[in-house]
């Protein structure tokens, strides 16, 4: 169902190399394997040569992986070369390892597999791409907003509209704010957006996300000394927000060693549920991450929140830079880029974009009004950094006849309206 730009499809359909699909449970990486087949099938593909194998199965984990696919080679008798797509490759024990050998032994196939866990290490045999659930452009599709013309937005080259009276057309208030507000509540997660009970939605990413990563797909690839004591580390980093935390004071807290604790982040991570950025600043304060929910419907769901968390300014600010903080590692991936935040005395940036040319601060004012001021505070700020350009995402405000640029140097646009039109590759 997330809907995976076309050229992603493209790609999954080459048979250049083998493909590593990863993300979170629900995420939409079964759906792009059906996609492939379909695809394949209309390029001439003989359906017997095409074997997808759902390892998820309790039937198919019996067997190890290289004798389970090299059984289905041999009922496929292929006349080219097969197509084995493994979804749910993270039930294999040690798939890394597993995976690996897999490519190496059996090079007379063509493999592309989905795990919603990430392999954690580097590897050069094969292609990994990032499925990530419904960005807010798809969902805004998904409740029936017709495409809206907006020219997508490159954060390292930004095009704004010409003039101030442009501002209308690209801000959208009256339509991308409302829908905005629905992607905080529900993320992008097909068992959250669908439902027409929200409380139902939450439920099921506990139950189907959550609960999965943490108590099936985890103790798989990783040795996890408790579950329980994972799924406290995350309902601890969820309650704190996206404040830099102190590692050895967090883990005392929670009655861990701080290797344990930073361990367990791993985990979160690799399984999708996390995002983790360092500080970009040379300061005490380098050992403190920062932690984000990859989608606004997991800190919801986990915390069971309604509507009434918009109403929380903390809360509804911490779900809006969550969702930028995503929407932005979509990006940078895709460019081979690296994220941080800023933080230094009173000078901070939540989310530094670090490209080989340079480091992009963004800023998030959750607010109407981004004033002289403000703005005044992130020009120190590119100094201190030595950044040559700034982007400023505040909250739309209806019918503004401002300029969306105070300076030359600061892009100051709505955060609606950068998460719509957010380039993703």
């Amino acid at each position: 169902m997330a809907g995976q730009p076309r050229a992603f499809d493209e790609r999954l359909a080459s048979d250049e190399r083998p493909v590593l699909l990863t993300g979170a449970r629900r995420s939409g990486k079964s759906a792009a394997l059906n996609r492939l087949v379909d695809a394949r099938l209309r390029q001439g593909t003989r359906p017997r040569d095409l074997a997808r194998l759902d390892l998820n199965h309790a039937l198919l984990r019996l067997e190890p992986l290289g004798p389970l696919v090299d059984r289905a080679l041999k009922l496929m008798e292929p006349e080219g070369r097969p197509w084995v797509l493994l979804d749910g490759l993270q039930t294999v024990p040690d798939w890394p390892q597993r995976f690996g050998e897999l490519l190496a032994t059996r090079p007379q196939a063509h493999f592309v597999a989905a795990s919603a866990v990430a392999d954690g290490v580097h590897e050069s045999t094969y292609d990994t791409v990032r499925v990530a659930p419904l960005r807010f452009r798809e969902q805004c599709a998904l409740r029936g907003l017709p495409e809206l013309g907006a020219p997508k937005l490159d954060p390292l080259a930004l095009q704004l509209p010409e003039s101030p009276d442009a501002a209308d057309d690209y801000l959208f208030d009256r339509v991308l704010e409302p829908l905005l507000a629905e992607y905080l509540l529900r993320g992008g997660f097909p068992e959250s957006v669908l439902p027409s009970d929200p409380a139902e939605g939450r439920l099921r990413i506990r139950e189907g996300v959550v609960a999965r990563a943490i108590y099936e797909d985890l103790p798989a690839v990783v040795q996890v000394l408790t579950q329980a004591d994972l799924e406290r580390v995350l309902l601890a980093v969820l309650l704190h927000g996206s404040a830099p935390i102190a590692v050895e004071s967090f883990s005392d807290s929670l009655g861990l060693t701080s290797h344990t604790f930073g361990r367990y982040l791993d985990h979160l991570d690799r399984c999708f549920l996390l995002h983790t950025l360092r500080n970009f600043a040379a300061s005490t304060e380098r050992s403190r991450p920062r932690l984000f929910p990859t989608d606004p419907a997991l800190p919801n769901a986990f915390l069971d929140r309604g509507a009434e968390v918009l109403a929380q300014p903390d809360a509804r600010r911490d779900l809006l830079l969550g969702a930028v903080v995503d929407h932005v590692a979509h990006y940078a991936e895709a460019h081979g880029f690296d994220l941080a935040y800023f933080r230094e005395g009173d000078l901070e940036a939540d989310l530094v974009l670090v490209t080989p040319e340079g480091a992009l601060p963004i800023v998030l004012f959750d607010s109407d009004d981004v004033g002289e001021e403000e703005v005044a505070r992130v020009d120190r700020l590119m100094k201190r950094m030595e950044a040559q350009r700034a982007i400023v995402l505040s909250r739309a405000r209806p019918r503004r006849r401002e300029a969306l640029t105070f300076f030359e140097s600061v892009d100051h646009l709505p955060a609606a309206y950068f998460l719509y039109a957010l380039d993703l590759g």
